[in-house]
């Protein structure tokens, strides 16, 4: 069963077209599968497909078809069409489980660079969560997204103390290059 998926991963930039048509299969494992890859090979012209797929829910959503959602999210991440943004944020709330919410939160990092919405989002997320896995990837996304306020969020973040010691590590290496941003903005010739 294995052979599909080996198919799958092989298909390049000019299997586009079979690749969005194999996000349609009923087989979830296969529709998964092409998805990842439509992200891999960063296919501009699947977003259309990609986000429909990230906003299809519902009740009506088989079991299974939530990890060809997962999929979407990471895709239209690496994709990098600033158009995912907002209908990410605005469906953050929709999702219950850890790996969901920390899959949105680093697509909104990746697409997230100069959008006050991002910051503001992300800013709101790592304020309000105790769980660790969220703070960490939401610290990583502040980073990413590489505004230099985000150091005063982090600080205050850091000294409230909620997180464990690995999440306080990242926080901190995350200010420090913020920080250097900071000071290279400074000296930019």
């Amino acid at each position: 069963s294995g052979s599909y998926v080996d198919v799958i991963s092989s298909l390049g930039p000019e299997n586009v077209d079979l690749l969005i048509d194999l996000t349609y299969s009923e087989n979830f494992d296969i529709a998964q599968k092409a998805v990842y890859r439509l992200g891999q090979i960063k296919s501009k012209k699947a977003f259309d497909r990609l986000i429909s797929i990230f906003l299809f829910s519902g009740s009506s959503v088989e079991k299974g078809f939530n990890e060809v959602i997962l999929a979407s999210v990471w895709s239209l991440g690496e994709i990098g069409d600033k158009r995912a943004l907002e209908p990410l944020i605005d469906n953050y709330d929709r999702f219950k489980s850890v790996p969901y919410k920390v899959q949105v939160i680093r697509a909104v990092g990746k697409l997230g660079k100069d959008s006050e919405k991002a910051f503001v989002f992300l800013d709101r997320i790592i304020k309000s969560t105790d769980n660790n896995m969220i703070g960490f990837h939401a610290a990583k996304a502040l980073g990413d997204i590489g505004k230099v306020e985000a150091i005063i969020t982090l600080s205050e973040v850091l000294k409230s103390g909620k997180f464990e010691k690995w999440v306080n590590k990242e926080i901190e290496k995350i200010i420090s290059e913020l920080s250097s941003l900071k000071a290279g903005d400074k000296e930019k010739k």
